[in-house]
Formats: C-alpha cells, sequence, structure tokens
C-alpha cells in the first residue's frame, strides 16, 4: 500500500467492496481536532485487503468530547489528538507561555483525556496517538517549553491509559517517514492538516494491526526457508563450513540479525517452524552445531525438511500444529517459491527474502509488527514447548487402532474456573484469535470480559485449563453466559484449536450445565453464527442434545431444557 497513489488505493477499495459485503461490518469513528480525512481510503484498503468489512465514519472536527458522548454500536474509536491542533487555537506562541499558563493547558488536556476515555468506556476499543513536538520543528537539543509539555502529556496517557485502550506512537512513525515527507506545511496552515499522504498511509498500517487483534486476523505460525534465509548460502554445495551468519561478518551479520529476531518471537507466542528442500540430516547438524547459529532445536517448533514440494509441506504443518493455514506466514528467498504458495495456499502470508539484504531485518519486524501480537503474558511464552508437545500428539496417534484408545492413552485432565478475573487478559485474547471452534466468533476486550465477570450474577466466564501426559496446554477454552431468572444463554463457547478433536468440548457442556442446573436455570438458549473458519462445528448443538428451533441468515437457534439433557459423562478426562 505504501507505494500506492490515492487514486489507484480508491479503486482498490471499489474492488474490494464486493469481496466483502457479506462479512459483518466493523464499526470505525474517528474522532479528530486535525483534518485527517485522507486516513480513510488507506483504513479501508488495509482492512479489505484481510476480508474485513470496515465502515468508517468521522466525528465533527474538533469536537472530541462532544462526540464521545455518542459512540454506541462502534468496535472501534480512534481518537486522532494533535498537540498541533490544540496550539493552532491559542494565538500565543508556544515558548511565550507563562509557567501557569502551561500547567493550565496540561490540565485542560488531561482532563478531556480522562472524560473521553470515561465515555468510551463501553467501547471495546480505543486507540489514542501520543503527541510529538516534531512537527513544530524546535532546536532538539534544548529544554523546550514545547518538549515540557509533551512529555508530561505522553507520559499521563501512558501511565492512565484505560485497558480498552490502545497507544499509537507517532514518533515512530515520523522517523520512519521522515519529517519533511510526512509534513505538509501548506495544507497545515491552510486547511488545518499538519500530515501528507504518505504519513497516513503508515498511520493506517499501524491502525490495520489493532483491528487485525480484535477480528482473529493475526498470524499464530512463522515458516522460514533455510538456504539464504536462515544463512548466506546453500548448505547442500557449500557445506557446513561454506554457509554464512556470523554476527562479524559484513553479509552473515543481516541473517544473524534475522536468527536473533526469530528467536525472541519463539519466547513470545509465536510458532517458529521450517520448510526447506534440504537433507534433514543436514540441517541437523547445522542446528546441533554451526558455532554461529543463533536458532537452536528448542526454538523450533516444527521442521519440514525434504524434498517435497514446499505447498505441500506447509498443508502439512498446519494439520500438524491444527491451525488454519492461514495462520502461517512463510518467509522464502526464491521468487520461484514464493510464487508457488501466492498461487496453491493464497491464504499464507508470505514474505521474500529483499534483494536489497540490508533492509531484510527491518522488512521483517514490520511484517511481525503488522501480523503478530507480541506480549508478555506466561500463557504466550509457553507456546512453543505446548506446540512441540501437540506434535507430538500428533505423532503418537499413528501407533493405536482407535481413536477411542488414543484419548483413553492422553490422560486429559481440565481445570474449570468461573469468573476468574486473572485470567481476563488469556480469555480475550482467546475470543480475538479463535476462529475454528468458535460458536458465535464474538470479540472481546480484557474491559469487556472484566465487566461480565464484575456483573457475576448476570454472566458466568467459564474457563478451561487442559493439559495431559505430553504437557500443559494452558487456558484454552472458555464459555460465556448470560442469565436472566431462569434462562441462560451461551454468548461464546470457543476452543483453542490446540484441544480440538479430544471430546473435551463435550465434557466442558457437562460441567456448564450441571453448573447451571445448580442455580435453577431450566432453558439454556444458544446460537451457531456461521462463519468462513467454524464449519466443523455447525453441529455442536445437535450432538449436545439442544432442540433446533430454526435457521436463517447463517444462524442456527437452540434451546435445551435442563431436565432433558443427557450428560456424555466421558470417563476418560479428569475434571
Amino acid at each position: 500500500m505504501k507505494e500506492l497513489k490515492l487514486t489507484e488505493i480508491i479503486a482498490l477499495n471499489n474492488k474490494l467492496a464486493s469481496a466483502v459485503s457479506q462479512v459483518k461490518p466493523y464499526n470505525i469513528k474517528i474522532f479528530y481536532n486535525v483534518t485527517c480525512n485522507q486516513v480513510v481510503q488507506p483504513i479501508i484498503y488495509s482492512l479489505r485487503s484481510e476480508g474485513i468489512n470496515p465502515v468508517v465514519t468521522l466525528g465533527g472536527f474538533d469536537n472530541l468530547v462532544q462526540d464521545s458522548y455518542q459512540a454506541d454500536n462502534q468496535q472501534l474509536v480512534v481518537v486522532m489528538y494533535d498537540i498541533v491542533g490544540v496550539l493552532m487555537k491559542r494565538e500565543e506562541f508556544v515558548e511565550n507561555l507563562s509557567d501557569s499558563q502551561i500547567e493550565q493547558l496540561i490540565a485542560d488536556i488531561l482532563a478531556e483525556y480522562d472524560l473521553i476515555n470515561n465515555n468510551l468506556h463501553a467501547t471495546p476499543a480505543v486507540v489514542w496517538n501520543t503527541v510529538t513536538s516534531a512537527v513544530v520543528n524546535l532546536n532538539p537539543t534544548a529544554e523546550t517549553k514545547l518538549k515540557f509539555i509533551v512529555d508530561r502529556i505522553n507520559a499521563y496517557f501512558a501511565d492512565n491509559k484505560p485497558k480498552n485502550v490502545t497507544l499509537i506512537n507517532l514518533n515512530d512513525i515520523l522517523l520512519q517517514v521522515g519529517i519533511e515527507n510526512a509534513v505538509d506545511r501548506r495544507m497545515l496552515y491552510s486547511s488545518k492538516i499538519p500530515y501528507s499522504f504518505v504519513f497516513w498511509k503508515y498511520y493506517a498500517s499501524y491502525l490495520a494491526s489493532i483491528v487485525f487483534r480484535f477480528t482473529g486476523k493475526l498470524k499464530k505460525v512463522l515458516v522460514f526457508d533455510c538456504d539464504n534465509t536462515l544463512w548466506k548460502g546453500i548448505l547442500g554445495e557449500d557445506g557446513l563450513s561454506g554457509i554464512d551468519m556470523n554476527a562479524h561478518s559484513k553479509v552473515g551479520q543481516i541473517f544473524n540479525s534475522v536468527q536473533q529476531i526469530a528467536k525472541w518471537l519463539s519466547g513470545h507466542g509465536v510458532i517458529v517452524g521450517l520448510c526447506s528442500k534440504n537433507n534433514l540430516n543436514d540441517v541437523q547438524e547445522v542446528l546441533d552445531k554451526h558455532p554461529d547459529m543463533v536458532l537452536r532445536d528448542e526454538n523450533i517448533v516444527i521442521k519440514k525438511v525434504n524434498w517435497n514440494d514446499k505447498a505441500s509441506n506447509l498443508r502439512e504443518i498446519a494439520i500438524e500444529l491444527n491451525v488454519g493455514i492461514d495462520s502461517i506466514v512463510f518467509v522464502d528467498d526464491s521468487e520461484f517459491e514464493i510464487s508457488l504458495i501466492n498461487d496453491q495456499l493464497p491464504q499464507v502470508k508470505t514474505f521474500q527474502v529483499p534483494s536489497n539484504l540490508e533492509q531484510y531485518p527491518r522488512y521483517l519486524l514490520t511484517l511481525i509488527n503488522q501480523y503478530f501480537y507480541i506480549t508478555e503474558a506466561k500463557a504466550d511464552l509457553e507456546k512453543t514447548s505446548q506446540y512441540k508437545a501437540q506434535v507430538q500428539r500428533v505423532q503418537s496417534r499413528q501407533v493405536f487402532g482407535s481413536i477411542e484408545d488414543y484419548l483413553k492413552s492422553l490422560d486429559i485432565r481440565m481445570k474449570i474456573k468461573i469468573n476468574s478475573i486473572e485470567e481476563s487478559e488469556r480469555i480475550a485474547q482467546l475470543t480475538q484469535k479463535t476462529n475454528q471452534f468458535n460458536l458465535t466468533t464474538q470479540r472481546y476486550t480484557q474491559s469487556q470480559i472484566e465487566e461480565f465477570m464484575n456483573q457475576n450474577l448476570k454472566y458466568k466466564v467459564y474457563s478451561i485449563a487442559v493439559e495431559d501426559k505430553f504437557g500443559d496446554m494452558g487456558l484454552t477454552g472458555l464459555a460465556i453466559v448470560e442469565c436472566e431468572q431462569a434462562v441462560a444463554y451461551i454468548d461464546t463457547f470457543l476452543m483453542s484449536c490446540r484441544i480440538m478433536g479430544r471430546n473435551i468440548e463435550f465434557a466442558f457442556m457437562d460441567y456448564i450445565v450441571a453448573d447451571l442446573r445448580k442455580q435453577n436455570i431450566v432453558t439454556v438458549n444458544a446460537v451457531y453464527m456461521e462463519t468462513p473458519k467454524n464449519s466443523p462445528v455447525e453441529n455442536f448443538y445437535d450432538n449436545c442434545g439442544f432442540q433446533r428451533l430454526d435457521s436463517g441468515n447463517n444462524e442456527k437457534k437452540y434451546s435445551l431444557v435442563i431436565e432433558e439433557y443427557k450428560p456424555l459423562d466421558i470417563n476418560y478426562i479428569k475434571i
């Protein structure tokens, strides 16, 4: 998108409109104190390109507080609040302000920040930006009054950020674009438009990555080729000593940096794999013995190193990890291999090693920042070992004559909690990421999950953690149930792909129904909402004994009389 002109983006948006017309709209409203109309088309293009159907509306110019009272039905509110917009309303040059005027200015801005956030507390996701002094272009080495104001505001924004608020750092964008490319001074004074179209395209890509997080569009798996991708050279021709990834060589240091990035990702929730045309023993020798190799076996979840075509290998990776093929990002230096994957597996996001190698680490990080969500959450830090265990489970399945014998051998144990506030972040992540076993595909933020839990007389948020003989899979399933007198409604029922196919869902439903019976619930209502990815579970409620009421508009509505429920009582799953 960054190379496209506005007219080209508009034309592409028109083409993409029909492709997403049947997708549930994702409502975005933009509040602003500087003119930002140019951001709308790049946002729409960034999201439509990934199958999202955005409906973007603008509030009134410099009407942020008033608009914040009227943000109902918005999944995302973007608050484009710029210090330039504040300063342009004042007649005095900022450096001429007295200390008391500065304090009052800061106090007014911070009060506005708090008031707007308070008004938006029920909005699932809110995006603010940090403020920047770079546009005014004062002496960067001087301790100016503007810098003092900006530092105070940004510190407050970060320290007092509600859980539904994400901050975009404008300085990061300005550094990438360059001030002279990002700022349109002619339009700044004539139309209160401080930023160029180039800037808004970068801003839109940052914003899109936030939306991906809340719409199940994030990726889970990063798969690398090896030759000229993780190291310089061809292992089969150059041998162990001839390939280069040395941190001190001119070219090797680039590949060393890429491996450093991959290793960091493996410890922060990203599944790292290999897909390479090579002899497995040769690659394993590099992993085990090459002194410059940063990425080791403990960082790599799955390896498909053979002479099969890479499209087939990527399909096998998806099956063995039990993830959607669209969860994969594939990195390769070969234009032929990239074209093959684009043709045969268009759902896979591909990345070709740039011919200008110096750009490789930076471009890779840009891709990662857009399509992966990196956190320090404990559940994410353990994913490499959890998915290694998942591959072991798939492999062990081969030795059993029946699926029943295999499941009995796993020694599955399930721990269930209700309204566990300490798990709210992980629970929110599951609603945002889970697509296959997800009956309604409702997406919630951490603040929304906690709001459910705080209404513990009305809502029950059930969460399950699963382990077996191969290891602890962590928090991998949840249900959100709304209770109103004698009737309950299942708002959300989902499970991670890591635990699909083991009848855990039926044991979980047995527990939920039994718990609701204790609460004197008589009837349980539920709905299955069809999406392009959740067809494997379209008959789940039928299989649980719910009565189908009606169908239509990609929905199936169900009801269950609790006294008529027949639990499966799966004896090989211990709760």
